[in-house]
């Protein structure tokens, strides 16, 4: 029997909307194949009022760089799918007000599973009251926790950093840019990217941290937008970028300057360069004569 840990990744620990919230919202799980585990979630109603739920599970995957969540069926390939490894209370619930509940899952894991990661999401839904008649909206919510598995065996832990993008010139505060993290191996990993920014006076601000997971074969983009306290000047954002026991550190200068002011001093030095053109001309066509 595998062993369950979960790790929290986004507190606080438990999502929450409008009363119902499920606890942890992401799990990681180191098994082997043919591995079966149990494991509990803490569905959770803050809420004034009883609501009915139902729990199911879904594949997990992410659409673009942004890493918008996606739960659709063909959210991940064949080869990464988990949802059909839950098993899970087929019955809807109620939980009182101010109440929370666990509820058991179990996992099963396939005897032919293929080595590296596999993602799901275990949703909880609310179940609206049936309509007694006349003209009823109702608000369904739902919530996922999401399971990163990891299927032991020849795992291929490898990722790099495609860039550190930032315009070099750029007109208003906040100065803004992004890092973009690949991931190269056939596993999940986790990656701390801190922002900060400079001045040539000293560091300014506290700047950004982020801790987010990278699925495999994916990019995933985390964006910088850091202030200055200042409409104009020159500044170097950094990124240090820590996963798979690698620390990487990037920088790049930007020069902040409001449009109209780049306009002006941009026109003025154009102005110059012809006048000194103009005065080159015409000395060098006096010397010709």
């Amino acid at each position: 029997m595998a062993a369950v840990g979960a790790c929290l990744f986004n507190p606080p620990a438990a999502q929450a909307v409008r009363g119902i919230g499920i606890s942890p919202t992401n799990t990681e799980l180191s098994v082997h194949a043919g591995d079966k585990l149990n494991g509990e979630l803490t569905i959770i109603n803050d809420g004034d009022t009883d609501v009915t739920y139902k729990l199911y599970a879904t594949d997990y995957g992410v659409k673009g760089e942004e890493y918008v969540g996606d739960f659709t069926s063909d959210a991940t390939k064949a080869n990464v799918s988990a949802a059909k490894w839950f098993g899970l209370p087929a019955a809807n619930a109620t939980i009182k007000a101010r109440d929370q509940v666990k509820v058991p899952y179990a996992v099963t894991v396939p005897a032919n599973a293929s080595v590296g990661g596999h993602y799901a999401a275990v949703f909880v839904e609310t179940v609206p009251p049936k309509s007694t008649g006349g003209s009823v909206i109702n608000r369904v919510d739902r919530l996922a926790s999401i399971f990163y598995i990891a299927v032991d065996g020849n795992l291929n832990q490898a990722g790099h950093v495609a860039e550190l993008k930032a315009p070099w010139l750029q007109a208003l505060p906040p100065i803004t840019g992004l890092l973009r993290l690949t991931n190269d191996g056939n596993v999940h990993f986790g990656a701390d990217v801190t922002f900060t920014l400079e001045s040539p006076f000293g560091r300014i601000g506290q700047g950004q941290n982020y801790h987010g997971e990278v699925l495999p074969g994916t990019t995933r983009r985390f964006a910088a937008s850091l202030p200055t306290g200042s409409a104009i000047g020159l500044y170097k954002l950094s990124a240090e970028v820590k996963y798979l026991d690698t620390t990487e550190n990037l920088s790049r200068w930007v020069l902040l300057v409001p449009r109209l002011t780049f306009m002006i001093v941009s026109g003025s030095l154009l102005l110059m360069v012809a006048v000194l053109v103009a005065g080159w001309w015409r000395r060098l066509r006096r010397h010709r004569r």
